[in-house]
C-alpha cells in the first residue's frame, strides 16, 4: 500500500494503478487492505460484497438470529462449501469467497450478532466505488489494457499457473497469462510472491516456476572474441543509432504514432551503446520497460545483430 500512495504522490492517478489477480475469489483480500488504507479502488467484473457467494450469505445472515460463526457456517454449508476442493472458473471464484466469508465471521469478536456482522462487512469493503480509484482485476480482464504502474502479487506455484493447470497446453496459457500481466505496465512493474499464507490452515508457498524463466542472468563478461559497435565506454555507435531511428522512423509511420512513443532519442543512444543481444540485456536500458520489449524488442534486437556482426559472419 505504501508503494501505491508513493506513486500517487509523485503523480500517477489512482486510475492508473492496477492490481492483477487469477481469479476473482482473490481480490477479498486486496480489497480489504485498500479499504484500510483509504486508497480508492474499482473492481472489474465485481467486488467481494456483489459476487453471488456474498450476496447470498449476506441476504441469509440478515434473518439469522444466534452466534455468528454457527450461522455462517450452517449457511455455507447448505449452498455446497468444499474446503480444499479444486475448482476453477466462476466455482472456483464462489468457493474461495465462501471460505473466505467464513474466516471473517470467525475473526469478528462478536459484537451485534449476525447483523453486527453484515454491518462489519459492509464497513471493511466501503471503498470500493465504480469507475474511479486503483483497478483491481483478472488477468483475463487486463488483455487490451495499460496502465502506468502494475502490480502482480501471488506469484506462487498452484496459484499462477493455477492448481489445474496440469496438461502442457494448460501450463503454456498460464505462461501467456504472466507475459499479458508483465506487458500492461507502461511504466512500473512490481512482482511479489508470499513463503507462507494463512487463509485458512497454514501452508508454505513455492514461488511460480514461471519466475525463473523471466529472471536476468547473472552479469558476466562478455568473451574476448565477441563483436562490439561501440566508439567506447558508454558511447553510442553513430552508424548503429542511425540505423535504430531510422527503423523507429519507419515503424512511427506505420503505427501512426510519434517516433518519440516509439523510444525516445535518450533510448535509443543507450541502445546503440549497450548493444544488448538477448531480452534480458534489452531490458536493462534506461528507459525500455516490459511493454517496449513486447512490442518492438524483436526488431530492435534485429537492427543490433545487423549491424555488431562480424563483416563477411552469418
Amino acid at each position: 500500500m505504501d508503494e501505491i500512495r508513493g506513486l500517487h504522490r509523485r503523480g500517477i492517478a489512482w486510475e492508473d494503478v492496477a492490481v492483477l489477480h487469477r481469479i476473482n475469489g482473490r481480490s477479498e483480500s486486496l480489497e480489504q487492505e485498500l479499504a484500510r488504507a483509504r486508497i480508492p479502488y474499482q473492481v472489474a467484473g465485481a467486488a467481494f460484497l456483489r459476487r453471488p457467494a456474498a450476496r447470498a450469505m449476506l441476504s441469509a445472515l440478515r434473518r439469522a438470529a444466534g452466534e455468528v460463526v454457527g450461522a455462517v457456517e450452517a449457511a455455507v454449508q447448505r449452498v455446497g462449501y468444499r474446503p480444499g476442493a479444486e475448482a476453477s472458473g466462476e466455482e472456483a471464484t464462489r468457493q474461495a469467497d465462501l471460505g473466505r466469508l467464513l474466516e471473517l465471521a470467525r475473526e469478528y469478536p462478536g459484537e451485534g450478532g449476525a447483523a453486527g456482522f453484515v454491518a462489519d462487512l459492509q464497513r471493511r469493503f466501503a471503498s470500493e466505488e465504480d469507475g474511479r480509484g486503483v483497478q483491481l482485476l483478472t488477468y483475463h480482464r487486463a488483455k487490451g489494457k495499460e496502465f502506468d504502474a502494475v502490480f502482480l502479487p501471488c506469484l506462487e506455484d498452484r496459484e499462477l499457473p493455477f492448481a489445474l493447470a496440469k496438461t502442457p497446453e494448460d501450463r503454456a496459457e498460464e505462461r501467456r497469462l504472466l507475459y499479458v500481466g508483465i506487458t500492461r505496465s507502461r511504466r512500473h512493474l512490481y512482482l511479489s510472491w508470499a513463503g507462507s499464507r494463512e487463509d485458512g490452515p497454514r501452508r508454505r508457498l513455492a514461488p511460480s516456476p514461471f519466475l525463473e524463466e523471466i529472471r536476468p542472468p547473472r552479469a558476466s563478461p562478455p568473451p574476448a572474441s565477441r563483436p562490439t559497435a561501440r566508439t567506447g565506454a558508454g558511447e553510442a555507435d553513430p552508424a548503429l543509432l542511425k540505423a535504430l531511428k531510422e527503423w523507429r522512423r519507419d515503424e512511427s509511420r506505420r503505427c501512426g504514432v510519434p517516433a518519440y512513443v516509439i523510444f525516445h532519442d535518450r533510448t535509443l543512444a543507450g541502445i546503440a551503446a549497450a548493444c544488448p543481444r538477448s531480452t534480458p540485456e534489452l531490458l536493462s536500458v534506461s528507459g525500455v520497460g516490459p511493454a517496449k520489449v513486447a512490442n518492438h524488442g524483436e526488431a530492435v534486437l534485429a537492427v543490433v545483430k545487423a549491424h555488431t556482426a562480424p563483416a563477411g559472419g552469418a
